[in-house]
């Protein structure tokens, strides 16, 4: 919707953009920002390479961070409710993001949004008066590269996929889904809303509805496998203990998974703005520790090839809030102690890759915990339940599911 910003101001025979119009935009583009969140939790499980898997992490705290910026600012704004007045159309739009046929699909929709994010932005900075509308200046000065750069890698990701022919016939499909996304951007009169509003839709294309596996879809390079106890690995030759414990950290990928989907069911709750941003921040720190084991294990010469994700299936007939709790106050208190030991281990060894990796991740962990005691304490504030009860009824979804587990499958440790 290039220039009709800086028309509406022209219009308006003044600078800049009052509060009302400024309320308005931030509210869009924080929503869309919010929507794409809950967009790429979905298809982080979905997609079946990994290494793509890890960049859409990646881009999922970056949309996070962002639309906390932009709701901050609301916050502080006269008239700035996020919910409010957000029209059919872009509630549409939000809604639709995540349910392209495929990922191949979901990456050129996603793209679509972000460059008229982009230039709405752009316009935005250009319409703006330097000292009214200073704050939002500063914000979307912020946000602005931060974008371009997600957008760069997405497009990088686009021609990757493009070279390997990943899906038969998924560039038909692909097209269809662009046109059907930049068909509701228009009809919500673009990203800021300036555009001319109503106009015809296309036809959504078959097989465009999101829902998540029972399970994390990986490709044929991965495969389920035992990664063997702890216990184990202590007696094991450096080399050989470094190559079992980076195939564990390589597993957190079932540690994101959860969060994903724990993301993707509080879109649109009603909580506080730093709990999106804590949970966003728990999903890219997993994520970033799954990178932690393929980092290393490429390095010492092996590739990832295995997988175990009982953990993550055993919490999916949990509620999002038992899900969460298992998570931050079951699983990561229990792993805790291995953790500062390890660190140890590969500082006296001198494997001082290993141990910065392994010391990364055991401060985040303990930032975990805490997340997990803020966020449950705080969605049962209004509840007869405490912890312990919720730890109780996580023990008879686990046990429920111990006694449905096929033969021959386990937890990875």
């Amino acid at each position: 919707m290039a220039g009709e910003i800086n028309a509406y101001v022209d219009h308006r025979k003044q600078d800049g953009l009052e509060i009302s119009k400024s309320v308005e935009m931030f509210r869009r583009y924080a929503f869309i920002e919010h929507s794409c969140v809950r967009a790429l939790a979905g298809w982080f499980l979905k997609a079946p390479d990994w290494e793509v898997k890890l960049r859409l992490g990646y881009h999922l705290f970056a949309h996070a961070e962002r639309a906390n910026d932009l709701y901050a600012r609301l916050e502080e704004l006269r008239g700035g409710n996020r919910d409010a007045n957000l029209e059919p159309a872009v509630n549409r739009l939000a809604e639709d993001i995540v349910n392209a046929p495929d990922d191949r699909s979901f990456i050129s929709g996603l793209v679509l949004v972000l460059r008229n994010l982009a230039q709405a932005y752009r316009e935005h900075l250009s319409a703006a008066d330097a000292s009214a509308n200073a704050m939002e200046i500063r914000v979307l000065q912020r946000l602005l590269p931060d974008v371009e750069r997600e957008l760069a890698d997405l497009e990088k990701i686009q021609q990757d996929q493009a070279a390997k022919k990943l899906i038969t016939g998924s560039e038909t499909k692909s097209e269809q889904w662009s046109e059907y996304i930049a068909s509701l951007m228009n009809s919500a009169g673009g990203i800021s809303g300036f555009g001319a509003k109503g106009s015809p839709i296309s036809a959504r294309p078959e097989e465009a509805l999101f829902e998540w596996p029972t399970s994390i879809v990986f490709d044929e390079r991965l495969h389920h496998a035992n990664l063997g106890t702890y216990e184990s690995k202590m007696a094991l030759p450096l080399k050989e203990r470094c190559i079992g414990e980076f195939e564990v950290y390589f597993n957190e990928l079932y540690a994101a998974a959860i969060l994903a989907t724990v993301i993707f069911e509080s879109w649109k709750i009603t909580a506080p703005r730093q709990y999106f941003l804590d949970i966003a921040h728990h999903f890219w720190d997993e994520v970033r520790h799954a990178e932690f084991g393929a980092l290393r294990l490429r390095e010492l010469g092996i590739e990832p090839s295995k997988v175990n994700m009982v953990l993550f299936e055993q919490s999916q007939a949990m509620p999002f809030l038992h899900r969460f709790c298992h998570l931050t106050l079951g699983l990561e208190i229990f792993f805790m102690p291995r953790k500062p030991e390890r660190v140890r281990y590969y500082e006296e060894q001198g494997d001082l890759r290993s141990q910065l990796f392994a010391d990364v991740d055991w401060s985040e962990e303990k930032n975990h915990v805490r997340y997990g005691k803020r966020w449950v304490d705080y969605f049962l504030e209004d509840d007869a339940r405490t912890i312990t009860d919720l730890q109780q009824e996580i023990t008879k979804y686990l046990e429920d599911f111990e006694t449905q587990l096929p033969e021959g499958r386990k937890a990875p440790w």
